[in-house]
C-alpha cells in the first residue's frame, strides 16, 4: 500500500530519501569517527579540525551542506512560511561557514597545532571568528530542529508526529543549554569543563544524533529494514 506521504506528495523521489538518509547516518556516524580515530575526548567536536580526525569533521560537515543544498523536499504550500527548500538552503550556507572559520584554537592545542609550518588549514585564535563559528553552527542545528518541527510533521501519523516534534526539542535544548553555559562561563569567569568535562561534545552530540534519527526515520530507514527482514524470513 502506498503510504500517505507518497499519495500527498508525489514529487518526492527515491532520490529524495536516499538524501535523508544519507544525512541521517553521516550524522550518527560523525561523532563516533572523530572520537574513534583521534582516540581522545576534546573540548568540542569543533575542536577535532586541529587533529588528524579532521578529514572527517571537515568532510562530513561538507557532505551536510551539500546534500542539504540538493535536497527539495515539499514545495512551500499557501500559510507556510518557508519552504522544505529555503530551510535546508540556509542550513548549508551555515554549515559552510562552520566549516570554512573553524572554531579558536585554545588550550594545550596552540602551541602545537599553530606553530609554523605546520598550521592547519584557516585555523586561528582569533576570538571573533571563533564567535562566528559558534554562531553559525548554533543556526544549523536550530534550523534542522525547525525542520523535524514544522515539516517533517506533514503527512505522518500521530506518534511520528510527535516523534519530531520531540526530536525538535531536544536540539533547540541542547542549543539552549550551550548558550547558558557559555554565558554562566562569560559572567562568572570560570571553565565549566572542570565540573562537566567536554561538556559541550556531549550536547553537540545529543543535538547530532538527535537529528541523525529523525532523518533516517524520514528517510523511511525502518521500511528499509522491515523489507530485509522479511526477506530473510521469507528464504
Amino acid at each position: 500500500m502506498m503510504e500517505k506521504e507518497e499519495k500527498e506528495h508525489p514529487q518526492l523521489d527515491n532520490s529524495q530519501y536516499r538524501l535523508r538518509k544519507t544525512i541521517g547516518i553521516l550524522g550518527i556516524a560523525l561523532p563516533l569517527l572523530l572520537l574513534l580515530y583521534h582516540e581522545e575526548l576534546l573540548p568540542s567536536m569543533s575542536h577535532y579540525y586541529y587533529t588528524t580526525a579532521g578529514v572527517f569533521f571537515i568532510s562530513i560537515l561538507s557532505a551536510f551542506g551539500l546534500i542539504l543544498l540538493t535536497y527539495q523536499g515539499y514545495t512551500r504550500e499557501e500559510g507556510e512560511f518557508l519552504s522544505d527548500n529555503a530551510i535546508t538552503t540556509m542550513a548549508a550556507v551555515c554549515i559552510f561557514i562552520t566549516v570554512l572559520v573553524p572554531t579558536k584554537a585554545d588550550g594545550y592545542m596552540c602551541p602545537v597545532q599553530l606553530m609554523e609550518p605546520n598550521r592547519y588549514l584557516f585555523g586561528h585564535e582569533n576570538p571573533i571568528h571563533g564567535a562566528i563559528h559558534l554562531i553559525s553552527a548554533g543556526l544549523f542545528l536550530c534550523l534542522l530542529g525547525y525542520m523535524c518541527f514544522a515539516k517533517f510533521t506533514m503527512s505522518q501519523t500521530p506518534i511520528k508526529k510527535q516523534y519530531y516534534k520531540i526530536s525538535a526539542y531536544i536540539i533547540w535544548a541542547s542549543v539552549a543549554a550551550l548558550i547558558v553555559m557559555f554565558s554562566i562561563e562569560k559572567i562568572a569567569k570560570i571553565d565549566l569543563d572542570d565540573y562537566w568535562p567536554a561538556y559541550v561534545f556531549w550536547l553537540e552530540l545529543i543535538a547530532v544524533w538527535t537529528f541523525g534519527v529523525a532523518w533516517l526515520i524520514k528517510g523511511r530507514f525502518d521500511r528499509d529494514i522491515r523489507a530485509i527482514v522479511g526477506k530473510k524470513n521469507a528464504e
